[in-house]
């Protein structure tokens, strides 16, 4: 891996790079970068040098899609592997034809509410404009606070694919979670 892409630590530092290639070579692409500050080994803080937090994004043309698809936003996090063990959250929308459309991510240090009001915060200022969307997720309380803190009207739903899955933890029955997806989508 590290002969094909390069060390963790060289990546990390070339994250400012990248940020600016994608400003410039995709226009209106939105990011939000945060960081905090470094502490050396001694605990004396280093002045020049920054810790990455998190990181928002979305590009133009899903910003522009988005008003034409239903109103509903997808959101999850899946946890990222390696030496950093970031979560990459992510929001999609879906169009009449049931197709998906990404419309922003993140990459955040913590899935806590700091790290969803901040993925919220970004979404509803870069792409979703409309106060009346629904979110679809699997309602974790720390997502729910960052929802009711954020201030917007969204209203949160179930994801009926983690309700089977935890309805087939409890009864170990393929049959009955297929029959429970079912009932959730008529």
């Amino acid at each position: 891996m590290e002969q094909l892409y390069g060390d963790f630590d060289a990546s990390y530092n070339e994250l400012q790079g990248w940020i600016t290639a994608i400003r410039e070579y995709v226009p209106g692409t939105a990011i939000e970068l945060q960081t905090r500050p470094y502490y050396g080994p001694d605990e004396q803080l280093q002045p020049r040098k920054r810790i990455f937090q998190r990181m928002f994004w979305t590009f133009d043309p899903c910003v522009r899609a988005f008003p034409h698809y239903k109103p509903f936003v997808q959101v999850d996090g899946t946890w990222l592997y390696g030496k950093y063990t970031q979560i990459l959250l992510l929001a999609i929308a879906q169009d009449g034809n049931n197709n998906v459309l990404p419309i922003a991510f993140a990459i955040v240090d913590k899935e806590n509410m700091e790290s969803w009001e901040f993925f919220l915060t970004n979404l509803r200022r870069y792409v979703v404009s409309n106060d009346s969307i629904c979110i679809i997720s699997d309602r974790r309380k720390r997502l729910i606070a960052a929802i009711r803190r954020s201030g917007v009207s969204w209203r949160s739903v179930y994801c009926i694919r983690h309700i089977a899955s935890n309805f087939h933890r409890d009864y170990k029955n393929a049959d009955w979670k297929r029959q429970v997806v079912k009932m959730g989508k008529e």
